[in-house]
């Protein structure tokens, strides 16, 4: 019966050209700015991967894709703000030049208080397309004469704005880097803040703003990408900079901006994330002979099996450079150089208590080995171990073992990942009886992202091999699928 079934949807799909249509791949990033005396408002600008639309001949010779975008900000199922618009990509001459992306900018004011703002983007191109829509949570905290900084911008450049548009900030009009991206050939972070209420601390004189790079997995201040500039107190100053990060090795990071005051007291900060590909440069780890390890934890810890499978233990929290420092680490018979190590690691991340951290993470470790083992590795190694250890439980956890039609998946949903909100890591197994789940796709900024995991979950009865086109994302809904669902409203 699961055959003539599978065969019947087959036919079904072939007979309405699902397979055919495209799915529209945008990217959305969202900042939050204040203006003294006025509403706050947020600034969304929405990439379309132009590889992603549908183009369109409207003219002889000229061609375009148009795309339709609605935004809602609700409270409590109380709708706040909403627009729709359409965009159009630049005009082509030549489709099989498509490249690059377009860009749309736009602001909504809104007074302080938290909102959840759905986005969907359709191609009007298609009539049979599939909306992209996604869930954003999003916080506009800017308290009345407080001093506060704005979100933090970063763009690839700026021209002087000849007339306000929504791009428009300080007389200049911004191109932001949509996607947080920074590859080899890129030498520039170029960033924008804005400084508020910095009168509220004194009268007069100045004040000192500190901007630098932290590593995304340390938090650890990088004391060669930090730097200080002092400004006169005001309502608003403007922060409009770049840092060199031509030496700036691979991983994860955040750029931080802070306001302090003139006995350098922290009042305020934000910070904003990116990552860098950059193979041609590291930083050498290995001078650790300064490291005292006398009267610490790792003082006891003398097993080099032991060592190695405590510093093992600690890849999916590494940076890329200390993991690849590890990898030939291990592989020595140095046991004070892994405890120095070992003890510069857990200092680094918790210079207070560096014993109480890694015996939390060494709990955590074994409780994720106890639950995600399988028969072939440890739970530490495993995809949905990575995933705890490196951004703590998740707030729901939708487990499907049992839908017709799909494999075994799971739905983890985390409010708050760094300074995202609202992701999601979706998990598939193919063995029921081994506990070996994958991770197979997610919304959070550096993992895994494949927007078409649902294809993955259904080729239980579709199966690998059915050609249902590149640009498809899902199959027609059958009974009982719950996925998409499931993935839009985690409950």
């Amino acid at each position: 019966m699961k055959k003539v079934l599978a065969t019947l949807m087959i036919t079904l799909l072939a007979a309405t050209g699902m397979a055919q249509v495209k799915m529209l791949k945008p990217y959305l990033s969202t900042t939050v700015y204040n203006a003294p005396g006025l509403t706050p408002y947020v600034e969304n600008a929405l990439a379309i991967e132009c590889r992603s639309a549908v183009y369109k001949e409207f003219e002889p010779g000229k061609f375009k894709a148009t795309v339709e975008i609605t935004t809602i900000f609700k409270q409590d199922d109380k709708v706040c703000d909403y627009s729709k618009i359409a965009l159009d990509s630049p005009v082509l001459t030549d489709t099989a030049a498509i490249d690059g992306a377009f860009i749309d900018q736009q602001r909504f004011s809104l007074p302080n208080g938290e909102y959840e703002m759905e986005i969907s983007v359709i191609d009007l191109n298609q009539p049979n397309s599939i909306p992209s829509h996604d869930v954003v949570n999003v916080k506009v905290d800017f308290p009345e004469n407080t001093p506060a900084i704005s979100d933090i911008l970063l763009f690839d450049n700026y021209t002087k704005a000849e007339q306000q548009s929504a791009c428009t900030k300080s007389g200049l009009d911004f191109l932001p880097r949509v996607y947080p991206f920074y590859g080899q050939n890129d030498d520039k972070l170029k960033f924008y803040a804005e400084l508020y209420n910095s009168d509220q601390l004194y009268d007069d004189g100045q004040y000192l703003v500190c901007y630098y790079i932290e590593t995304g997995e340390s938090s650890s201040m990088m004391s060669e990408f930090s730097f200080k500039h002092r400004f006169d107190v005001g309502k608003a100053n403007i922060l409009l900079n770049s840092i060199d990060i031509k030496n700036l090795p691979s991983g994860n990071y955040y750029l931080v901006v802070e306001m302090r005051d003139r006995s350098n007291t922290l009042i305020c900060s934000n910070s904003a994330f990116f990552q860098r590909s950059n193979p041609s440069v590291s930083y050498d780890l290995a001078d650790l002979a300064g490291v005292n390890i006398a009267n610490t934890f790792v003082n006891d810890i003398t097993d080099i099996d032991t060592l190695r499978r405590y510093i093992s233990y600690l890849d999916p929290i590494c940076s890329e450079m200390e993991r690849n420092y590890t990898y030939g680490l291990v592989k020595t018979g140095d046991v004070k150089t892994m405890q120095q190590f070992l003890l510069n690691f857990w200092c680094t991340r918790s210079p207070v208590a560096p014993r109480q951290a890694w015996n939390d993470y060494l709990a955590a470790v074994k409780r994720v080995n106890m639950s995600f083992g399988t028969t072939a590795y440890s739970g530490y190694r495993s995809d949905r171990g990575y995933v705890f250890l490196k951004y703590g439980q998740p707030d729901k956890i939708v487990e499907s073992p049992n839908e017709p039609n799909a494999y075994p998946y799971e739905i983890w949903h985390y409010y708050t990942v760094a300074n995202q909100r609202n992701k999601r890591f979706v998990f598939m197994s193919k063995d029921e009886s081994t506990n070996d789940y994958h991770l197979i796709h997610s919304d959070v900024v550096g993992e895994v992202n494949n927007y078409r995991w649902q294809l993955e979950i259904y080729s239980r009865v579709y199966g690998q091999g059915y050609d249902h086109g590149i640009d498809q994302t899902e199959y027609e809904k059958m009974w009982g699928s719950k996925a998409s669902d499931l993935y839009n409203n985690p409950r």
